[in-house]
């Protein structure tokens, strides 16, 4: 017997579960099609018909009909039921917008945008961008009277069907980390490049890109250390030794470099322009009632730092950049979240779950929470989003994929080589907001680490 989430719905062949979005959405997700059996009835059921917007007319049988066609002396339901009646009845009534005969009497309507109140005379603006939810457009969304319009952020353009914003200037990179490499990844144009190696027998584990001086910073397990190397220059160089992270998370803007230590329950962090001089420099960020602390994405614009626990009782938290406001974020339908990426366009956290093979999302308060069961979501790494796609390394499958981030669909494998993929980012992220926290100037007066506060 197969049992699925209360966010899903059992294929009838009972082999697995697809979300409840995806039932009767136009696409066959399940194996057996199940899942877009019998949907015309559930859109015109009869002595239930769905209603038709207040510009249409409903004809007998459920099928919506312009207004125009209506008392126009021909037939065009399919029943008749547009014509006779009342139709000779002229208009009357007090209608704030329009108003038309019909079999049942004058009626009034309204012009596409708008919803006849309940009084049956006056029109009220529908809100799109709330009503039609966060796929109406992919970053912003502005409600006008009787329509809406899209808009993007700063380093953003729009495309020309007018709702998704896509990145202007160069071509936006995957960085990947697999095995002793480091590649670039061109995500329109799918070139591949080869960014640095490192010795064949130590493996590039997680990894994070300072935007500001163009350096690729990785965790090496087999000598515990954090290391970097610049795309410029080329020069290499260790940050510090004696450490052991599953993650680490370049605050770009403040010059400091964030790891979690899930072994101590612990999140630390250090300068970036620290050198290694024999013994470990950095300061504990967070301790105490950590739970085997995993992934770890930073919002340094907002100054903020947000992590997820694999421990007994998984959840994934918040805080201030300085260790200060700690807040449970997400505590409930959580397995194993080990690869958390933030979208920062729309404000949204995305995290990919080991134990219960999903994808999920919520809104940075915890709110809004989407959760997508996907049967190839095997041993999810790290991840990243970027436009409307998300991106992730899976262990088991040695490749990278990539999926459209609101529904879980289209999945493509992008990388896939001898050998585990590991650390992932897209470094360019499109934002050209002033770039200032409290530790941007002058390291915020510290003489040595300068961590912000919001």
């Amino acid at each position: 017997h197969l049992s699925c989430p209360r966010t899903h719905v059992p294929c009838r062949d009972g082999t697995e579960c697809v979300a409840q979005e995806y039932v009767c959405d136009g696409e066959k997700d399940c194996a057996d099609g199940s899942d877009e059996d019998g949907c015309a009835q559930l859109c015109d059921t009869p002595g239930q018909p769905a209603p038709c917007p207040s510009h249409e007319y409903q004809c007998g049988l459920g099928v919506c009909l312009n207004a125009s066609l209506v008392c126009s002396g021909r037939q065009d339901c399919a029943d008749g039921s547009d014509e006779g009646g009342n139709c000779s009845l002229p208009c009357q009534r007090r209608c704030s917008q329009l108003c038309y005969r019909s079999p049942q009497g004058p009626r009034c309507w309204c012009a596409p945008g708008y919803r006849l109140a309940e009084d049956g005379l006056s029109c009220v603006d529908v809100d799109e961008c709330t009503e039609r939810g966060e796929g109406t457009c992919s970053q912003i969304c502005l409600n006008v009277p009787g329509s809406y319009s899209c808009g993007c952020l700063a380093g953003y353009l729009l495309e020309p069907d007018g709702h998704v914003c896509k990145l202007s200037g160069p071509e936006p990179t995957l960085l990947v980390a697999v095995q002793s490499e480091v590649l670039s990844y061109g995500l329109r144009s799918g070139h591949e490049e080869l960014l640095l190696t490192t010795d064949k027998e130590r493996t590039v584990f997680s990894l994070d890109y300072d935007l500001v001086e163009r350096k690729v910073f990785w965790m090496d397990l087999a000598t515990e250390s954090i290391s970097w190397q610049s795309l410029d220059s080329g020069k290499k160089g260790t940050l510090v030794k004696g450490v052991r992270s599953d993650c680490i998370a370049v605050d770009w803007l403040g010059r400091n470099m964030y790891w979690t230590d899930g072994a101590a329950g612990q999140v630390l962090a250090t300068r970036l322009e620290a050198a290694w001089r024999g013994k470990p420099e950095y300061t504990v960020v967070l301790d105490g009632d950590l739970d085997r602390p995993h992934s770890l994405v930073l919002q340094p614009l907002a100054g903020m730092l947000y992590w997820s626990e694999v421990g007994s009782q998984p959840r994934l938290m918040e805080a201030a950049m300085d260790g200060s406001r700690q807040h449970v974020l997400l505590a409930q339908g959580l397995g194993w979240p080990t690869a958390l990426a933030l979208d920062r366009p729309t404000s949204r956290i995305f995290w990919l779950d080991e134990k219960l093979g999903s994808i999920g999302s919520a809104r940075l308060d915890g709110t809004d929470v989407k959760v997508l069961q996907l049967s190839w979501v095997q041993s999810p790494f790290a991840a990243a989003v970027c436009e409307g796609q998300l991106y992730w390394s899976d262990r088991k499958a040695w490749s990278v994929q990539q999926v459209d981030k609101a529904t879980g669909k289209n999945r493509r494998v992008l990388l896939k080589r001898h050998g585990q993929p590991h650390g992932l980012q897209v470094p360019a992220w499109g934002s050209s907001e002033p770039r200032t926290n409290g530790c941007a100037k002058s390291n915020g007066g510290c003489a040595q680490l300068c961590l912000p506060n919001p």
